[in-house]
């Protein structure tokens, strides 16, 4: 009897345990609700415009400081301070923590904290400071994140490990610089266009910058039909009104007008550089002088090789007068899923043609302008395979569009590994003959 009553208990025990568990999680769910705090600025406030700077203004009082994000390592935010102009004052740098409150948020983002964000955060209580509100004996001081204020743009892609997830790769940028190199890797106009979309989205600028086309004078890695291929796709964005620089960021004394061009371009913005892995987006951006040049390999066959040096994401000052986010390479960009009209609109030569049904996908429906454009080469099949690819949630490794490209893909790699095995050979029998 006793043991069958010890038993009883235990399972008494388990069941209490369960409901207390049940009770706590509820608990912390409500909570995470009601403190959900982050946005400081969010739309869905009711505070006027003044009574929010109100509000701004007691926040400062009580100590809180309004700084940049320009890199983040797990959990440790380094931050720069704002001046009263806005920008970031890259020489004040801070290390931050998160408030412990916000990972409570029920949040659908690989990173809710970005390189680019706006915060407002609190110096540590021991900080001492100096008659210019500056902390004294301390390099680096230490504060924690309060608040983010609401972002103005965003390129984001969805998390590769979590696709439910939003992966921010960009944040409160000006222009995005999508940089793509000629060969060795190959250029991936799905990738491009896949950029393009999210840049009409959020309604940001953006120049196309292709790299290493001093590889185009190669016969042996550039034939006769890539060129042609290659000038076709270059008309093609430009006929859009997309701008496209040519650059080789190796030897920049061949191409000096573009390079002058570029700095003129990006003086006075927030430039973000995406790309594919390898196409050189570091070499591009040390021709813009940044406060720390980056890292790159100084064996040029390196270089041509694609090979990536960014591992993660920094705010660079430029002597230009301008702000850079250099991001690590990415293999792919898959996009959300956005309705037809949202879509199409976001290939602006789409725009003009009408189409016999308001809500058209531009796929099988009869009496399509889009298709009839197509067909009367006013829209170049090209985008417009682009645009399938997107709109069905087809996406490549590589970033290209729907599946009739899987041939392209095929025999895109087909010739890069002839290439390579022709190199190899020759190599070889240059050595053989010494």
């Amino acid at each position: 009897m006793a043991r069958l009553k010890n038993f009883v208990d235990q399972d008494e025990r388990r069941n209490n345990f369960k409901k207390i568990e049940k009770i706590k999680k509820e608990k912390r769910s409500v909570r995470g609700r009601i403190i959900d705090d982050w946005i400081i600025d969010s739309p869905n406030s009711d505070l006027t415009k003044k009574e929010m700077q109100e509000k701004l203004d007691e926040l400062y009082k009580k100590g809180l400081r309004r700084g940049r994000v320009i890199e983040v390592q797990k959990r440790n935010v380094f931050i720069a301070e704002e001046n009263e102009k806005g920008l970031p004052e890259t020489e004040n740098l801070w290390l931050c923590s998160v408030a412990k409150r916000h990972f409570q948020r029920a949040h659908k983002e690989r990173n809710f904290v970005v390189v680019g964000d706006r915060i407002l955060f609190e110096p540590n209580a021991e900080l001492q400071f100096d008659s210019d509100g500056q902390p004294i004996d301390t390099d680096l001081p230490h504060g924690v994140v309060q608040h983010s204020f609401l972002r103005t743009s965003k390129i984001s892609r969805k998390d590769p490990m979590h696709p439910e997830w939003e992966h921010v790769m960009l944040a409160n940028i000006d222009l995005v610089a999508i940089v793509a190199s000629v060969l060795n890797p190959e250029v991936r106009w799905g990738l491009i266009d896949r950029f393009l979309v999210q840049a009409e989205i959020e309604k940001i600028p953006a120049v196309i910058i292709l790299n290493k086309v001093d590889l185009l004078e190669n016969e042996k890695l550039a034939s006769k039909d890539f060129l042609e291929t290659y000038k076709k796709r270059i008309a093609i964005y430009k006929s859009i009104g997309y701008e496209i620089v040519e650059i080789c960021a190796l030897k920049p004394k061949k191409n000096m007008d573009n390079v002058k061009y570029l700095r003129k371009l990006f003086k006075g913005k927030l430039i973000g550089f995406a790309g594919h892995s390898g196409v050189g987006k570091s070499s591009l951006l040390n021709l813009m002088k940044p406060e720390f040049e980056q890292i790159v390999d100084e064996n040029p066959d390196i270089f041509y090789k694609g090979r990536h040096t960014t591992t993660y994401n920094s705010l660079l000052q430029l002597d230009i007068g301008a702000y850079a986010i250099d991001t690590p390479g990415i293999r792919s960009f898959d996009i959300n899923n956005y309705d037809p009209i949202t879509l199409s609109y976001c290939f602006p030569e789409f725009r003009p043609f009408k189409c016999k049904y308001r809500e058209c996908a531009h796929d099988h429906e009869p009496q399509c302008g889009i298709k009839q454009a197509v067909a009367d080469g006013k829209i170049s099949k090209e985008r417009y395979r682009s645009y399938m690819g997107i709109l069905k949630g087809v996406s490549f490794r590589e970033g290209e569009g729907d599946s009739t490209d899987a041939t392209m893909i095929a025999d895109l790699k087909a010739r890069e590994q002839k290439r390579d095995e022709d190199l190899a050979k020759e190599e070889f029998l240059n050595n053989e003959i010494k």
